[in-house]
């Protein structure tokens, strides 16, 4: 019961621990903290992305091909770069005014990825989720190439895994929140969501750009309040640890009082007395002593008196039958 008590108080010691420090902080703060950190480490991502994509742009080896057009070397290029971009799936290089769809490859490159390479000779596209309905989901980066003279002569373009998007929106951890990671082009459209929908009444209560992207982050919080002041029940998880403490004492009383009850009910194994056999040398009488009590030795057994088990005739004929002998 020592022992029990003991790992009791530990565990209320450890459930407290973690009420007090969860408590420290507002449920307010780290909800807002938690979607501002899903906005920063998608953009982070994309940084990483779009600056081995400059620096692969400005390859003097790629503005060569282009400027020859050299096809092939560019096929060449083109595979050595999706080497180089770990976590690409495929690497396209086009020379300027000479950009074709291609629906064979996947993941495929259809109208909009050429509209993307196309603007990518004007301004740094931002990076845009295509085909995100079907198995050749994708996010879609592209930079231009430039000649010596600073003027656009092609584009590189990287597509990178859409499932990249929905890992990171499995890691927001919000309480009562609604959010939608939305692509802002001529209408909204919701790539990824978390949390419960039905919260999701009129417009958000926030609205998150995430850099490089077409990408927002738009949060519902319930009865409308800004997500800076939502503040999420705090009684659900108490009732948790409490449940918690009550099934883990629960158990280890069960398991204390069955082990107690075996062992105290566990029939003992009684050892049977060793008992010698006679020894063949055993002796029915005293050889000395006529008159001596009829006694059997042997084998180290006790000295018994056998005497009084005798019937008249029985002593009588052994006595004589000694003395004939």
């Amino acid at each position: 019961m020592k022992h029990l008590t003991i790992v009791m108080l530990l565990l209320l010691s450890i459930c407290s621990s973690a009420l007090a420090e969860d408590s420290g902080e507002p449920e307010a703060i780290s909800a807002s903290q938690a979607i501002t950190e899903l906005s920063n480490r998608i953009g982070a991502m994309l940084q990483d992305y779009f600056t081995q994509l400059e620096e692969l742009a400005a390859s003097q080896d790629l503005v060569e091909a282009i400027g020859s057009g050299d096809t092939n070397r560019l096929d060449e290029l083109a595979a050595k770069y999706q080497e180089q971009l770990v976590t690409s799936l495929k690497v396209r290089l086009y020379i300027r005014d000479k950009e074709r769809e291609d629906l064979k490859s996947s993941p495929a490159c259809g109208y909009a990825c050429i509209a993307i390479v196309r603007n990518s000779y004007y301004e740094d596209p931002p990076a845009e989720a295509l085909l995100f309905r079907s198995a050749d989901a994708n996010l879609t980066l592209a930079r231009k190439v430039e000649d010596a003279d600073g003027d656009a002569i092609g584009s590189i373009v990287a597509q990178y895994p859409f499932k990249l998007l929905e890992n990171e929106i499995e890691r927001l951890n919000t309480s009562g929140l609604y959010t939608e990671l939305r692509q802002i082009v001529q209408a909204p459209i919701t790539l990824f969501s978390h949390g419960d929908q039905t919260i999701k009444v009129g417009v958000a209560q926030k609205i998150i750009r995430i850099p490089d992207s077409k990408w927002v982050i738009a949060v519902w919080t319930p009865g409308g309040v800004t997500v800076e002041e939502y503040s999420a029940p705090e009684l659900p998880w108490i009732y948790i640890v409490l449940a918690l403490i009550v099934l883990i004492a629960g158990i280890a009383v069960l398991v204390f009082y069955h082990t107690r009850y075996r062992k105290q009910n566990k029939p003992e194994k009684k050892r049977d007395k060793y008992v010698e056999p006679p020894s063949s040398t055993a002796r029915s009488y005293d050889d000395d002593y006529d008159d001596s009590p009829t006694v059997i030795f042997g084998g180290g057994a006790r000295q018994v008196d056998v005497s009084r088990y005798l019937k008249d005739t029985d002593a009588t004929q052994l006595s004589k039958k000694k003395k004939k002998d």
